[in-house]
C-alpha cells in the first residue's frame, strides 16, 4: 500500500513510480493473455519456480512455497530453505503450469498436499 500526504510514513515517489510500472505491466500481461486466447511460454532460466506450492488468503489470494529466484543467491532450488509468498495473485493456470502475481510471472512446480484445498477456496464458476 502507498502513503501520500501524511505527517510520517509517507512512501517515496520512487515507489510511486514503481508501482504504477508494476501495474502497468500487470495490465498489458493480461491483455495479452485475453487477446491472444493463450498463456506466454515462460523461460525457467529467468522465470522464479515455486515448488510445494499452495494458494493462500492473505485477504487476497497469495502463491505460497519455496520460491526460487533464478540469478540470485539462493535462486539454485537445491539451496531453498524458506518458505515464502508472493505479490497478490491475478492469474493462475494449472494446466499451464504458470501463475501472474501483481509482480511478475511464476512457473508452478509441485503442488503442496495442502494446494487442491487452498484452491476450493478461490473456485469460480466461469464467468464471461
Amino acid at each position: 500500500m502507498l502513503r501520500i500526504g501524511e505527517n510520517r510514513a509517507n512512501s517515496s515517489w520512487a515507489s510511486v513510480v514503481r508501482h504504477a510500472n508494476a501495474v502497468e505491466h500487470l495490465a498489458e500481461d493480461l491483455r495479452r493473455v485475453a487477446n491472444s486466447r493463450s498463456l506466454p511460454h515462460l523461460d525457467a532460466i529467468h522465470t522464479p519456480v515455486v515448488e510445494e506450492w499452495f494458494v493462500e488468503k492473505f485477504i487476497v489470494p497469495t502463491l505460497v512455497g519455496f520460491i526460487s529466484y533464478p540469478g540470485r543467491l539462493g535462486g539454485d532450488s537445491t539451496q531453498r530453505s524458506l518458505m515464502s509468498f508472493t505479490a497478490p495473485l491475478h492469474l493462475l493456470s494449472l494446466q499451464e503450469g504458470v501463475a501472474r502475481s501483481s509482480q511478475r510471472w511464476y512457473l508452478l512446480g509441485s503442488p503442496s498436499p495442502l494446494a487442491q484445498d487452498s484452491l476450493r477456496r478461490w473456485s469460480v464458476d466461469g464467468g464471461a
